[in-house]
């Protein structure tokens, strides 16, 4: 371990209380086993395509189709960025439409005339699971709501009626854990910026099951619907919570050191930092919304969260301990989301910030 007054000095922000001043994230990846990496490649097999879905949820549909999610599929393969990683990774310039690091979250593919296409960006199925397994029991006109709903879930649904459910899958790829993609290929370690509810209510914009969920209908909102205030409430801490625990993964899985012989902390050849440092910074900024949310209102999954990151000791071979406090974190998340009503925080609303606009709109 090399203690390191330069790398303190650097980033007085990052040190407080329960932080050590040790080489910061430098963790061993000698149990691969205890922390997953980032979500598994979906089987193309089990992609039906977005117009399975579109008969039913036409509003939901039209709306993605605005969608940065939707759009971005060429802007991708085409961009500058992309070559550019490339050629960090050693792939051929058409090489990101077949790896799975790209794959998993920027396109959606069916096994099509016995091969397997992309077919989309992020799609429905990229945020609610490949459909083959749920989809006639999501439909079937016979059953209740309530019904299809839980029997869909019970074949691998990710349904909106789990906040926490769908917004890890927000996560897992808002938040890249993958060192090689970032410190090799030039990827940038997180999206600028990103939050929970502002970029889903400015982007996605799905209406989120208001109506009764005992009643058998077509489709749940003709039109989409705004986010109750309540929901919001509860996107917002869920989103905290959820982002601190997905960082604090990508950090676990960090093998490069952040600081040169120095004690100052390791750039790229591009500029930015390594993403051991960005992760690391992006936690710092999580925890202080975190504390600046429970000086307004007592929650006790933050007051515990809060105590889980502050007995974290951020040296090398911390490995395993960063990994158990991740799934912490995501377990809190859960329990919040089944525990607390959004009425009964409603003094964070000066928190929450508006609407991230999609471009589409």
């Amino acid at each position: 371990m090399v203690n390191s007054p330069h790398f303190a000095s650097a980033w007085p922000g990052l040190f407080r209380s329960g932080w050590s001043l040790g080489v910061f994230v430098g963790l061993w990846l000698g149990s691969m086993d205890c922390v997953r990496a980032q979500r598994s490649l979906p089987l193309a097999a089990s992609n039906l395509g977005v117009e399975s879905c579109r008969d039913c949820h036409e509003a939901e549909v039209d709306a993605w189709e605005r969608t940065t999610h939707a759009t971005s599929i060429e802007k991708v393969i085409a961009s500058e960025l992309t070559q550019r990683l490339a050629e960090g990774m050693h792939l051929q310039p058409d090489g990101v439409v077949s790896h799975a690091s790209c794959v998993r979250c920027h396109f959606t593919e069916e096994s099509l005339a016995s091969s397997v296409q992309i077919t989309a960006g992020v799609s429905c199925e990229s945020c609610h699971g490949g459909a083959r397994d749920w989809i006639d029991e999501h439909n079937r006109k016979s059953l209740t709501r309530g019904e299809r709903v839980q029997i869909s879930r019970d074949r691998g649904m990710v349904h909106p009626s789990s906040l926490v459910d769908v917004a890890k899958g927000c996560f897992e790829c808002h938040v890249v854990d993958d060192e090689q993609l970032v410190n090799r290929g030039g990827h940038p370690a997180m999206s600028d910026d990103f939050e929970l509810y502002s970029w889903y209510s400015g982007e996605v914009r799905h209406g989120f099951l208001i109506q009764n969920s005992e009643k058998s209908v077509k489709s749940h909102t003709e039109e989409l619907q705004p986010i109750p205030e309540a929901r919001k409430r509860m996107m917002f801490v869920c989103g905290k919570l959820l982002h601190l625990g997905h960082t604090l993964r990508a950090l676990a899985l960090c093998s490069d050191p952040p600081v040169d012989k120095s004690g100052l902390p390791i750039r790229l050849k591009s500029g930015a930092y390594t993403m051991g440092v960005q992760h690391a910074m992006t936690a710092r900024s999580l925890i202080s919304d975190l504390e600046r949310i429970q000086s307004m209102v007592e929650i006790p999954q933050i007051n515990t969260a809060l105590g889980v990151v502050a007995g974290l000791s951020f040296i090398t071979g911390e490995q395993p301990a960063m990994a158990a406090a991740s799934r912490e974190l995501l377990r809190l998340a859960d329990e919040f989301e089944k525990t607390v009503q959004g009425d009964d925080v409603r003094s964070i609303d000066s928190l929450i910030p508006a609407a991230r606009r999609n471009r589409g709109h």
